[in-house]
């Protein structure tokens, strides 16, 4: 655990399995999908076209995060609800004469991870 800690070698995401009702979620009429390291992705507002049941939500920062938390809780597919960039701080650069304020930007990748059912 400690190894862990020190070298940052944890999973890149952080997961929060779902535990309301389920119910008759959304499909939709087969939309774009991603798929990204044999994990399928649903960018914002498209759904799939077979009933599904939620098993969690996962908040990571990037999309490659997202397919490795589907293949590590034993997911079929995510459902992307948000992606966002925001400016985290800025890295000042300076030489004689030059001065640049780098902005430092942070990504959120947040989504739902979905299990077929029949």
């Amino acid at each position: 655990m400690l190894l862990a800690a020190l070298c940052g070698c944890g999973p890149g995401y952080t997961f929060s399995p779902y535990v309301g009702a389920q119910q008759n979620w959304t499909t939709g009429g087969g939309g774009y999908v991603k798929v990204i390291d044999k994990a399928t992705l649903y960018p914002p507002g498209q759904f799939p076209t077979r009933h599904y049941v939620i098993i969690g939500a996962v908040s990571t920062d990037s999309e490659d995060n997202v397919a490795k938390a589907v293949r590590d809780q034993h997911a079929d597919a995510a459902l992307i609800s948000n992606e966002a960039t925001y400016r985290s701080g800025s890295v000042a650069v300076a030489a004689p004469g030059v001065f640049v304020a780098e902005p430092l930007r942070h990504s959120v990748v947040t989504a739902n991870l979905i299990k077929f059912t029949n």
